[in-house]
Formats: structure tokens, sequence, C-alpha cells
């Protein structure tokens, strides 16, 4: 299910910040005012969003107790987070992206569907944290595998399983970064295997690494 099919941007803002205070508290009602204050709206725009999201059944409202997801409310809440949280850790580890990755992951979040979710999360090799340290909640368990293209073309250094080979596409550095990756041998076109956990490159060479490198270097996996 494409969370996008039945919320709107402004919708999906608010289930995610929902999902945020149910993350602190699962079994707790929301306040509208303590939404209201976190998302920087007037009580009364809350309030009006809280009933359309209600007649939706994705939350419940109690007056003067607060508002709770339904179940259909927390996996679209989740999985909007989950988004968020993987753009991040692209952002941040992989690209090394240094403006403002929370707004620019909210921007991009909204653009993402089931396919490309997967194949982020493959990318990156199912991470379980975000940068922050922040849990990246579960997949969807309907989010068809394979129907979205098994084929893992292209991984993170990191994400390299034992007994996977495949050479380097990219590396994503700046120059004075790219002259320290080389002395390593890493480069465009070079081997790279996996083996008992060791990074092998070429034939032979054992290749120890910090996981910050890991993250920038992509590799083309040999099918």
């Amino acid at each position: 299910m494409g969370s996008g099919h039945f919320v709107n941007e402004a919708e999906e803002m608010y289930l995610q910040k929902l999902y945020e205070f149910w993350e602190l508290d699962q079994e707790k009602s929301v306040r509208t005012k303590d939404l209201a204050n976190s998302l920087k709206v007037k009580d009364a725009s809350a309030t009006g969003m809280i009933q359309k999201l209600s007649e939706k059944g994705l939350v419940s409202y109690e007056k003067y107790k607060g508002v709770k997801f339904t179940n259909n409310g927390l996996k679209i809440g989740r999985q909007i987070k989950r988004r968020h949280r993987l753009l991040e850790c692209l952002l941040i580890d992989v690209m090394g992206f240094k403006g403002d990755a929370h707004e620019a992951a909210c921007r991009m979040e909204h653009a993402m569907d089931d396919e490309l979710e997967f194949a982020l999360s493959e990318l990156l090799g199912d991470p379980e944290i975000d940068p922050s340290g922040s849990p990246i909640p579960p997949a969807e368990s309907d989010l068809v595998r394979n129907n979205l293209n098994p084929k893992r073309d292209i991984v993170i250094l990191n994400s390299l399983k034992n007994g996977q080979s495949g050479e380097i596409s990219a590396i994503m550095f700046n120059d004075e970064k790219s002259k320290h990756i080389s002395t390593l041998g890493l480069k465009v076109g070079v081997k790279i295997s996996k083996k008992n956990d060791l990074i092998i490159i070429g034939d032979d060479e054992n290749l120890d690494f910090d996981r910050n490198i890991g993250n920038k270097i992509l590799i083309r996996i040999n099918a």
C-alpha cells in the first residue's frame, strides 16, 4: 500500500508527527494543543486536520482527551517516518549533505513510492537506525518484495554481503578525500568482494576501512 493514495502531504505531516508522539508513549492520547505546538500551527488548524483524519479512519479523537492512531493511521505514520529516516541516512551518511537534512527529507519523503523505498533500503543495507540514533521502523509486511525488482544492482560498500562481489561504480567524496581513498587502492572499476566478513580489493588484498568510507562507495554487484 503506497501511503500517497489517499492522504495528501499535509495529512502525512500530521501522521508523521503523531508517530513521533506514539514512539514516546504508545498508549497515550496526544492533546491537540501539543500536536499544534510541535507542528507550529494554530490549535484550530490542528483540530480541523484531526477531524479530517478521523473521518478517514486514521485517528480516533475524544474531546478533552486527545487523539490516537487507528491501525490504518499507525501504518501510514510509520511508513512515512521510515521513509524520512532512510532519506536522512542517504543524505547524511552517503551523500555527506551539509544542509538541513531533516528539512530536505521532509520534502522528499512524499515523493517516494514503495519501489523506491525498497530500493533505498537495499542500497543502504537495511539500516536499523538513522544518523541521529532514532530507530528506523521496519518495512510494512504487505510491501510485496517479489514484485519489487530483487536484482540489487548497486549497493553501498557497507551493505556488501559475504560471497558477493562487484566493482566500484562511484566514489562520492571530494577531491582531498578521494586522494586518501585511492591510496587504499579504491578506484572506479576496481573489483571488490567480501568473504568471511573481510573486504577484498582485486584478487587478494584485504581492505581495512572505516564505516564512513564504506557509506560513500557504490558497488555494482555482479549478477
